[in-house]
């Protein structure tokens, strides 16, 4: 693995799981120093202590909380030169059955606290010459049925990302949108029988396109290539294959 990160000082958001805590290991093992922040305080702590990275707690629906998370970030590493917002949300619930509750703390977490985030860490990575990088999702390609609010919240975060360089001067702003990708805690919330009806439904739809997804290792490891990169990469996407595997390995006829 290059130490093409050797010296950087990067704050990942939404670090406990998935693509958030295998951007942590990635980072480390890239030569970065690197500060896990997640509302989840045990899982950080046992990653933190796992690859020697510093954990902070932070809430990402908390002002204050964000506010104490970035500085601690700031002291621990001596600065910042990038942000990943990995932090989000995802209730199976269609538009017609969600409640306010669930617009809040969806937006809230997807949203909000990405606009939060970039508006604390702007006033140190812009000196630094930094860059902040946020995962969008394929869902503004492509909506599931009842992820609706999800995507939603995702849109609204593709319009927050391209005022982010015009309401904070200076600050270099990455989109990443993102495909199917296991291994993360997308799904631990759902109800068990409607997320076998969804899936049934996704596939007759098509947006499950091969079945395949990604791993979140290789999905960090596209994140930061956007920020080990010489140039800014304004936006990029990260998609599962679209051939069935069975193609794929004879080459993809």
């Amino acid at each position: 693995m290059p130490d093409d990160l050797l010296g950087r000082r990067i704050l990942v958001v939404g670090a406990s799981s998935g693509i958030g805590a295998a951007l942590v290991r990635a980072s480390r093992a890239r030569g970065a120093s690197v500060a896990a922040a997640a509302r989840r305080a045990d899982r950080l702590a046992q990653l933190a202590d796992e690859v020697g990275a510093t954990a902070v707690p932070l809430d990402v629906r908390d002002e204050g909380s964000v506010r104490s998370g970035v500085a601690t970030s700031v002291d621990a590493l001596g600065g910042l030169d990038a942000v990943v917002y990995a932090a989000a949300v995802s209730p199976l619930v269609g538009i017609g059955d969600a409640t306010a509750d669930d617009w809040r703390a969806v937006m809230e977490t997807n949203v909000v606290g990405c606009g939060l985030v970039a508006a604390m860490a702007a006033p140190h990575l812009v000196p630094a010459g930094g860059r902040m990088v946020v995962l969008s999702s394929k869902a503004v390609r492509q909506p599931f049925s009842d992820l609706g609010v999800y995507a939603t919240s995702k849109f609204a975060l593709d319009g927050l990302i391209r005022c982010l360089p015009i309401d904070l001067p200076g600050l270099l702003v990455s989109r990443v949108v993102v495909g199917n990708t296991h291994g993360t805690d997308f799904a631990t919330s759902w109800d068990p029988e409607r997320a076998g009806t969804a899936f049934e439904q996704w596939i007759e739809q098509g947006v499950l396109g091969s079945g395949r997804t990604m791993d979140p290792g290789d999905v960090a490891d596209a994140v930061l290539t956007v920020l080990a990169s010489p140039v800014h990469i304004d936006d990029l996407a990260v998609l599962e294959h679209p051939f069935p595997a069975d193609l794929s390995a004879e080459g993809g006829r």
